[in-house]
């Protein structure tokens, strides 16, 4: 089971990635992304391990705080819900309409 600092981590870095530079982005991914410790980290870039953790601690600063400032991550949590929300209900209503549900996995996108 994924940790769920991991998986909040891995979507920001989804969502902001781009603000990264490459070697903060490949630090991130092979850490959140491909479950690789430090020490393989370090091994696969041929930096120190202290160097990756300085590295990804950065990175994690710079996504938080796009998320501070930007909310995309926060507002696409939103949506999932709201979407799941209207899912259920109209499922509980006996809703068979295969458009509406296509719609709604779109809006879950």
């Amino acid at each position: 089971m994924i940790p769920e600092r991991m998986r909040r981590m891995s979507l920001l870095l989804d969502f902001y990635g781009e603000m990264l530079s490459a070697r903060q982005r490949q630090l991130c991914e092979y850490y959140y992304n491909d479950d690789l410790s430090l020490s393989e980290i370090a091994e696969n870039t041929g930096i120190t391990r202290q160097g990756v953790s300085d590295g990804i601690k950065k990175s994690e600063r710079i996504l938080l705080e796009a998320e501070e400032k930007l909310g995309m991550f926060s507002a696409w949590l939103r949506r999932q819900k709201d979407a799941e929300a209207v899912e259920n209900r109209l499922r509980a209503l006996g809703v068979e309409d295969r458009d509406v549900y296509e719609a709604l996995e779109r809006l879950k996108a």
